[in-house]
This record gives C-alpha cells, structure tokens and sequence, in this order.
C-alpha cells in the first residue's frame, strides 16, 4: 500500500493506493476545523479505513461517491452501519447504484462541505451515466472519469462515449494547477497536475467528438492500445 498526503489549509488530502481486489486508489478530506473526514469511494476494507480516520482523532462523517460501480461503493453500506455517514452521489447514477443506503444527491456545480472543507460538483457522464468529480482547492478528484494519461472504460450500462467526450471539454476548463488524483494508479505516475494532462491526456486531446468516440469504441474493440504515458496530437492521429 502507498500514501500520499496533501496538507492545505483547511483540510488534508490523503490517498491509499492499490486497495482491494482491482487496486482502488481511496481519498479521505480530513477537515482540519472539524475533525470530520469525507472518505471518496470506499472499498474492500471498512475497518482500515474506520481506523485510520480515529486514529488521527477524527470523525467518519461524510461517504462521497463518483460514481457507482462496485469496487468503488461496496464498503458503503458496512461504513454507514458502522458510522452513521451520510452517503452523496450524483443525481443520474441513482438507477445504478447498488448500495442499501439511500444517499443524497447532487448536481453540476452544487457546492457541498465537510467542516469548512468545499468541494465543487463537476458532472461528468460517459464512463457512467451519471459519474461526478470533487473539485477542491488545488485537486480534483476524479474517480475512473480522467486517469493519468488515460481515462475509464465506457462498456457498463449507463456508459456513453459521446457523453463522455463532453465531459472531457469541462475538466479541460479546470486550472493548469490543479492536481488531478484518479480512482486507480494506472499511469506510468502517480503525481500529475491538469496541465500535464491537457498537454498528454489523449482523451483531453482529441478535439472533436466522432473521433473520440472512434478512439474510445477502437480501444474497446481492441484495434489501439490504451495508453499509460503522454501522446501527441501525431501519434493520435495514427491510432485512429
């Protein structure tokens, strides 16, 4: 397992990696204020996560979720059991979700909080029908939406390449600065900012929506590789 932790001024970021079964990358908002946490996607393992939020002298009281595939929600119900968390999802993945708590629901650009913590709602279907991403001061996180130089796959229902493309044009709005943080470590790094991104991210690059859905459709077929590193405009254009 790798941490890494990020020390803002109302909050800490602290990312495990390679948790579970498919290696989730799993992201706790400590609030510094109110020693409350926001735990994003939890899965395979409550009770490490329970302890590393009290261990810290904080309390579990928030479940963020970007989307609703199982080896990002199948922790949930047991942490809700456990904590009594209060469960946010996007309002589209709502037909999808495979949970017994029922959450609350959240749209493009709503604001919410932990403590004095805020995080912006970005909404960005395509991977799933209704996925979102936490926009807070200096990181976005993003799920399986934008991984570092790749993205998510968009083959379980609810998945819509054509939607997804739009979602790429609102994360390339996202500051340079940024830090983008993914729901699974399949890059050749782990540390990577918007702009770096923009300049290699072949789903940021392509600009126009037929060929990223050829792009997308092609590496479902297996007919281009995906990619783990940055590409060009050139090298793109000869995989489609």
């Amino acid at each position: 397992m790798l941490i890494k932790t990020y020390n803002e001024q109302n909050f800490t970021l602290e990312i495990l990696y390679h948790i579970g079964a498919l290696e989730d990358s799993i992201h706790f908002i400590f609030d510094h204020s109110t020693k409350t946490c926001a735990l994003i996607d939890p899965a395979w393992d409550a009770d490490l996560f329970i302890q590393r939020i009290t261990d810290k002298g904080y309390r579990l009281t928030d479940i963020w979720l970007t989307h609703w595939h199982f080896d990002h929600t199948n922790a949930v119900d047991e942490l809700v059991e456990k904590t009594g968390a209060k469960v946010i999802i996007g309002v589209d993945e709502m037909p999808y979700l495979q949970i017994d708590t029922l959450p609350e629901t959240v749209a493009h650009n709503d604001t919410i909080f932990i403590g004095k913590t805020a995080a912006k709602i970005i909404n960005t279907p395509g991977h799933s029908a209704g996925g979102i991403c936490y926009l807070l001061d200096k990181h976005l996180i993003a799920g399986d939406t934008l991984f570092v130089f790749g993205a998510g796959h968009c083959s379980l229902p609810g998945a819509d390449a054509a939607k997804f493309y739009h979602s790429m044009q609102k994360l390339k709005q996202i500051n340079d600065d940024v830090m983008l943080h993914c729901g699974h470590d399949y890059g050749d790094k782990i540390e990577t900012t918007m702009g770096e991104q923009k300049s290699g991210n072949a789903y940021l690059l392509i600009d126009n929506e037929a060929d990223f859905v050829n792009f997308v459709e092609g590496m479902a077929q297996g007919l281009i590789t995906y990619p783990t590193a940055a590409v060009s405009k050139s090298a793109i254009k000869l995989m489609l």
